[in-house]
């Protein structure tokens, strides 16, 4: 099983996309009235069978054609028993493999749904099959495409300007004005531009119903740093997309946004499955959080339809409780059904309409299959929110991944083919099947086979000076800049890059590593073995940038276009801290032993004396300090939710602490050198010259380390 720290931290999951019977068409949306939360009767229990077959629904009238579109290429018909006996054979498979329970999945070819089918359970307790009509699961960052059809109706109303500064959109006092940038517009948030750090541990979920914050707390209490100016490249932002959906909500008079996306999409379209409100209980609410005004829960036809989410802990599938997120419902709220996925997935792909329903007009369909960034070919541009992609056949995708602390969720749109492809997995474990899926589907359409690993064209001989220009410690930016979080997150999003003697570069990674070979253009690479089955940075390209006159590479960016991998020093690459440490406790434990003892003379000076017990109390305050964090470290394998619901921990706090008491101890042996060299009676007393250098070089040596960690975050356990 991938390491699981890191696989949450690729959620911040993760590490994201979407879905009317007889409504009237929304052309110019209007001011938005309050709505009423969409209701439903009550579920009826799905039999005690593992597989859920539903009936393939009626294909529905296709959609008219958009005016003033680049019109779809026509399409092969794709046989919807060859897909669902694929699919079957291929998610029961991936299922048994990486110990999911249950999956959701959906396929489409234009407006003709041609699988709706569930797999496994949404609940143990009582047992209860997947129905992908019924069974609502969560959808991660999918929700972020509903926020961007929400945002483009703005546009189109004229209420947002996409160049326009979004602090105009949104109150004063969650959003402020910050002078040392320029201003963040919406074209920024929906390309991921916007410059912010990239916070969530302790608070992007809650598992308690008591301490869920509304919207506008939430946004001033956690507002992350800005880091740079808007527009230099992108790093992905959950804060950023839900800033957008609380700016349209507001300029659209929304009472909030589960209301806005009921009013603009989940009615219009009949998705009456489709949600972003959360089930919790109105009387655990803390009071001020409901004083500021929460959205209110979900109904209860749908909460009683809701897949449970689980993790595998080696031996049985354990039950979560719901991971609230609602403060952050327009970036990753969602929950829904397959069912209402396929009806979705065909309104991106009829640009917009759907059965006489219109969500968007012909200009925002055409920019949800325009790139807003200049980006390499085949590496994703960020099409008004979309993320897009290129298959191993060249045809181009548009659509969104997700996840949250349990559920794992993948749409993938192929407008060459006229198919949406949706798959959605309600266990931990489920995140390398619902990537997989779609790419396997999409080449077994296709007819081809998964193409042999590629071969290196030069041996690292051949071009030594240019392998070794890449090679070094890159951190992703995408993580926090600061404090204990900062300290974390770079250690897990830094990646090692190397060469072999054959010409491939290793790129090392917290969840394994992946080989990669020399594309046709200098600084480009390509996995060498395209396998969707693999490490997620494992099947993305590899573009180095370089400083114009040359040298080393100052950074990588890969073909999703999530973040930038940014060079950095030796102090700040995993290894150095590994190997310091090791040091640091190898010293600790053999000033212990009573080392520094060896060979003294009989009559250390009082300040020589002081300064040995000092050194021994600083020893075992380093060694418990490093004996927490490992502890604590340790302690997220088998509760990775741990590193999001119950941060920070108290053991890497009082690490933290320790530290920070070993760092000024150090200090204060230090400042007290001078007493240390002092002699008495005339030199009859005190330590040799070598113990006063070896007491000397320990405590620099400590101040390095201290150093170390102050520069890494790690001595504020404060922040």
């Amino acid at each position: 099983m991938r390491q699981p720290s890191a696989r949450l931290i690729a959620l911040l999951a993760a590490g994201c996309l979407y879905s009317g019977i007889g409504l009237p068409v929304i052309a110019a949306p209007p001011v938005l009235p309050v709505a009423a939360p969409v209701t439903e009767s009550p579920a009826t229990q799905a039999p005690d069978v593992p597989v859920v077959r539903t009936p393939r629904p009626t294909p529905r009238r296709p959609a008219p054609p958009p005016v003033a579109v680049e019109p779809l290429p026509a399409t092969r018909p794709v046989s919807a028993d060859d897909i669902e006996s694929f699919t079957d054979a291929t998610v029961s498979a991936l299922m048994q493999r990486d110990h999911v329970l249950g999956v959701t999945v959906a396929v489409v070819q234009g407006g003709t749904p041609l699988l709706i089918k569930g797999y496994g359970y949404d609940r143990l307790t009582p047992r209860r099959a997947v129905d992908a009509q019924t069974s609502l699961f969560r959808i991660g960052s999918i929700t972020k495409t509903f926020t961007w059809i929400a945002v483009r109706q703005e546009i189109e109303a004229g209420r947002i300007r996409l160049d326009g500064p979004v602090a105009a959109y949104l109150p004063e006092d969650i959003f402020a004005k910050d002078r040392r940038f320029k201003p963040i517009r919406m074209r920024d948030l929906m390309a991921h531009t916007a410059g912010f750090e990239d916070t969530s541990l302790g608070h992007l979920f809650r598992l308690e119903d008591g301490r869920i914050e509304s919207t506008d707390t939430y946004f001033r209490r956690h507002a992350p740093q800005r880091i740079r100016e808007p527009g230099s490249f992108a790093t992905y932002s959950n804060y950023g997309a839900a800033l957008a959906a609380r700016a349209a909500a507001r300029t659209a008079e929304a009472k909030d946004v589960p209301t806005l996306m009921e009013a603009r999409i989940f009615r219009p379209l009949g998705l009456a499955s489709t949600t972003l409100r959360e089930p919790y209980d109105p009387a655990l609410i803390h009071p001020n959080a409901a004083a500021e005004g929460l959205p209110a829960p979900m109904p209860g036809g749908l909460s009683d339809r809701l897949s449970q989410g689980f993790i595998w802990d080696g031996a049985t599938f354990r039950p979560q409780p719901f991971d609230h997120a609602l403060p952050m419902a327009g970036a990753l709220g969602a929950s829904t059904t397959a069912a209402d996925m396929a009806r979705y997935m065909s309104l991106l792909l009829g640009n917009g309409r759907v059965d006489g329903a219109t969500l968007f007009g012909p200009a925002s369909a055409q920019a949800f299959r325009s790139p807003l960034l200049t980006m390499p070919k085949g590496y994703n541009g960020w099409a008004s929110g979309l993320r897009m992609g290129e298959t191993a056949q060249g045809l181009k995708t548009y659509g969104h991944t997700g996840a949250t602390l349990w559920f794992n969720a993948n749409m993938i749109l192929v407008p060459e083919r006229n198919l949406g492809i949706f798959i959605a997995a309600n266990t931990e474990t489920g995140d390398t099947l619902t990537r997989a899926y779609p790419e396997l589907l999409i080449q077994h359409v296709e007819g081809v086979a998964t193409p042999a690993p590629r071969q290196p064209v030069q041996s690292y001989e051949a071009d030594r000076a240019y392998f070794d220009s890449l090679r070094g410690a890159y951190v992703s930016t995408r993580r926090a800049y600061g404090g204990l979080e900062g300290a974390v997150t770079r250690l897990i999003n830094t990646v090692e890059v190397d060469a072999d003697a054959q010409g491939r570069l290793i790129v090392s990674a917290p969840d394994g590593s992946s080989a990669y070979v020399a594309a046709a253009a200098r600084g480009f690479f390509t996995p060498q073995d395209v396998n969707p089955l693999g490490p997620q940075i494992g099947n993305d390209g590899l573009h180095f940038l370089f400083r114009p006159k040359g040298g080393h590479a100052t950074a990588f960016e890969t073909t999703a276009n999530m973040a930038r991998y940014e060079r950095v020093g030796w102090f700040h690459r995993p290894s150095t801290l590994y190997v310091l440490t090791a040091l640091m406790l190898g010293s600790c434990v053999l000033v212990l032993m009573g080392l520094s003892r060896v060979g003294q003379r009989d009559h250390p000076t009082d300040a020589q004396v002081a300064a040995t017990w000092i050194s021994y109390a600083t020893a075992a305050v380093w060694i418990l300090a490093i004996a927490l964090f490992n502890s604590w470290r340790q302690g997220l394998t088998g509760d990775p939710s741990a590193l999001f619901t119950r941060w920070p921990s108290g053991q890497l706090q009082m690490a933290s602490w320790l530290a920070v008491v070993a760092s000024l101890a150090t200090l204060f042996q230090l400042g007290n050198l001078y007493r240390v060299y002092e002699e008495a009676n005339y030199h009859a007393d005190g330590w040799a010259l070598w113990q006063k250098a070896a007491h000397t070089a320990l405590n620099l040596g400590w101040l390095s380390y201290a150093l170390l960690l102050m520069s890494w975050g790690a001595l504020t356990p404060w922040g």
